[in-house]
C-alpha cells in the first residue's frame, strides 16, 4: 500500500495541480460524517471517473472527484467497480469507500420469513420491505406458472414453498427474484431423504409438504412436532377425518377475522378437513425444516386426538372419552372460570 502511494505521490506532484500537500492524509484520513443514509447506483460497466465525480457531487468525499479516481488507480491497481445498490452513511474516508465500491457490498435488505406464515401473510411482509411492489403483485408472482412448474404436484401457487428462513435481497432486487431465492432455498431444505421416507409412507412430495404445513401450524412446542405428526398419520390410515382448525381458517382466509366458528366448521371448502376427507389439495403455511422432517418421521403413537393446554403444549389421546376428558379440563373450565371473574 505504502509503495502504491508513492506513486500517488509522484503523479500527484508531476500534475503540478497542486495535490502532493493533500493526496496521502486525504486517502486514508479524511472522513466525512454521513448522518442520513444516501443511496448510489453503479451500473455495470460504469467508469471510476464517472463514479468519483458522483461521489464529490453527492459530497461523500470532500475534494473533487479527481482526487478519488487517482487514489483508485495507485492503491487498488487491479480493484474493479463492482455494480449494485450502495447505501453509504456514518464515517466515511475514501480509501472507506473505495473497499466498499471495489467488494460489492451492495446496499442489502434483511427479510426474516417466520414458520407457518401463508403466502397472504408473506406477501403483506415483502410489501412493507419492498415498498414499490404490492401484496397483490407479490401474489401474481405466487401464481406464476413458470416459478412453480419444477415443484412437485403440479400447484396452484407457491403456499408452502416459499421456504422460512432470514433472507438478505438487494434492495431493488426483481420480486420474481425474491420469490425464486425462497422457492430454490425450498429445494435445498426438501433432501432426497425426506422424499424417500415420506414414499415409505405412501405419500408423495406436494402431501409432505401439506402434511408438514398442518403440523407447523398445530406445533406451540418443537419437541412435540413428532407426536403431533403421529396423530394425523394414524388417522389417515383409520379413515378419519383430520377435523384441524388451521385448515378451516385457511380455506376462508379473505373474510378470517380472528374467531372461528361453529358455521365455519361446517362450510365446505377445499381445506375443510372438518368435511373432507384425507389431506386438503396442498399447504396452508409454510413449514420449516423441522416440521418436514416430522411428517415423515412420526413418534410411533396409538394418539388419535390432541389439545391444547393454553401454554403451547398438547394433551394426547387414544380415543374420544379420554379426549373429551382433556377438552373439558383445559377449554371448557378455564373458559367458564374466566367469563365468572370477569361478572
Amino acid at each position: 500500500m505504502f509503495k502504491a502511494f508513492l506513486a500517488f505521490l509522484v503523479l500527484a506532484c508531476a500534475s503540478g495541480s497542486g495535490l502532493v500537500y493533500y493526496a496521502g492524509k486525504w486517502w486514508s484520513d479524511d472522513f466525512v460524517n454521513i448522518s442520513s443514509p444516501v443511496e448510489l447506483t453503479i451500473k455495470d460497466g460504469s467508469s471510476i471517473h464517472g463514479v468519483a465525480n458522483e461521489l464529490a457531487k453527492r459530497q461523500l468525499i470532500t475534494q473533487n472527484g479527481r482526487y478519488f479516481a487517482l487514489g483508485w488507480r495507485f492503491t487498488m491497481p487491479n480493484a474493479t467497480l463492482k455494480a449494485g445498490e450502495y447505501r453509504f452513511e456514518g464515517q466515511l474516508t475514501p480509501a472507506k469507500i473505495a473497499r466498499i465500491l471495489s467488494t460489492g457490498q451492495v446496499f442489502s435488505v434483511s427479510v426474516t420469513i417466520p414458520e407457518g406464515l401463508n403466502m397472504y401473510q408473506i406477501a403483506e411482509k415483502l410489501e412493507t420491505v419492498f415498498k414499490d411492489t404490492p401484496k397483490t403483485r407479490w401474489l401474481e408472482l405466487m401464481k406464476d406458472k413458470k416459478l412453480l412448474e419444477s415443484l412437485p404436484g403440479n400447484p396452484f401457487h407457491a403456499e408452502g414453498f416459499l421456504f422460512p428462513d432470514t433472507y438478505n435481497f438487494n434492495q431493488r432486487a426483481q420480486p420474481q427474484d425474491v420469490i425464486g431465492t425462497m422457492i430454490q432455498t425450498f429445494k435445498k431444505n426438501f433432501s432426497n431423504d425426506i422424499a424417500e421416507a415420506g414414499q415409505k409412507l405412501n405419500l408423495n412430495p406436494l402431501q409432505i409438504v401439506t402434511l408438514a404445513s398442518i403440523i407447523e401450524k398445530e406445533t406451540g412446542k418443537a419437541e412435540e412436532r413428532p407426536h403431533i405428526s403421529s396423530v394425523f398419520h394414524n388417522r389417515l390410515r383409520l379413515g378419519m377425518r383430520l377435523q384441524t382448525d388451521p385448515t378451516v381458517i385457511y380455506g376462508i382466509w379473505e373474510r378470517y377475522d380472528g374467531n372461528i366458528r361453529k358455521s365455519d366448521l361446517k362450510t365446505l371448502t377445499p381445506y375443510n378437513t372438518y368435511m373432507i376427507s384425507g389431506l386438503p389439495p396442498g399447504p396452508i403455511a409454510s413449514p420449516g425444516l423441522a416440521a418436514l422432517k416430522a411428517s415423515v418421521n412420526p413418534l410411533t403413537s396409538e394418539d388419535l386426538y390432541f389439545v391444547s393446554k393454553g401454554d403451547g403444549s398438547h394433551i394426547f389421546s387414544r380415543n374420544l372419552h379420554d379426549h373429551q376428558k382433556s377438552v373439558y379440563q383445559y377449554q371448557i373450565q378455564p373458559s367458564r372460570n374466566r367469563a365468572a371473574q370477569n361478572n
